[in-house]
């Protein structure tokens, strides 16, 4: 995953730049995932498509509570949905 970078629009996260965050996939429920385009607010189309393995959201955008605890790796709570979006991240 040393190749991959935020969906989120004005974020410019990569993995190469912040190895220290987590990087997130989109989730494969159908319903699920159109919660995380509408809260990124983006539109599937021409300028933006998710690829399984290569469209993520960096850990900036999701609460502590959004994270399992005790987990010795950085995973979502199910249900989870990104919801922080500064500017200048």
């Amino acid at each position: 995953m040393t190749n991959c970078f935020c969906s989120v629009p004005g974020c410019s996260c990569g993995a190469r730049k912040q190895p220290y965050l987590s990087y997130h996939s989109f989730p494969t429920d159908p319903d699920q995932r159109r919660q995380w385009i509408h809260a990124i607010r983006r539109d599937e189309g021409p300028d933006f498509c998710i690829k399984t393995g290569s469209t993520f959201v960096c850990s900036r955008h999701f609460t502590l509570e959004d994270f399992v605890s005790g987990s010795s790796i950085s995973r979502l709570r199910s249900g989870a949905v990104p919801s922080l979006f500064c500017t200048g991240l």
